[in-house]
């Protein structure tokens, strides 16, 4: 495992989310339900960032066109069958978290 330092835990208030790079991909962390989520940045319509998306639950709506995607899955709720961004782990240690990529 790679373990990379990605943010502190006060960048992500709770029902947010905040997009890094690591290693060159975009990816979206989320705060919800008192977990940290992390998945593929990029929403598969037009490329939109999910990270600025409302948040229902463990669902970010993308904030371009409406699309919704399970933020603990990376499932796409809507539209389209079998679509699925990447999703990571994460290890919160301390007020840091980390990423597996």
């Amino acid at each position: 495992m790679a373990w990379i330092k990605i943010a502190q835990t006060s960048d992500i208030p709770n029902n947010k989310g905040k997009e890094v790079k690591v290693d060159g991909n975009r990816v979206a962390i989320f705060h919800a339900n008192g977990k940290y989520y992390a998945l593929e940045a990029l929403c598969r319509h037009q490329d939109g960032s999910l990270a600025p998306g409302k948040i229902d639950g463990e669902v970010v709506e993308c904030p371009l066109h409406f699309w919704h995607y399970n933020i603990r899955t990376g499932e796409l709720l809507d539209y389209l069958k079998d679509v699925k961004l990447e999703t990571y782990k994460l290890d919160i240690r301390g007020n840091d978290i980390f990423i597996d990529i």
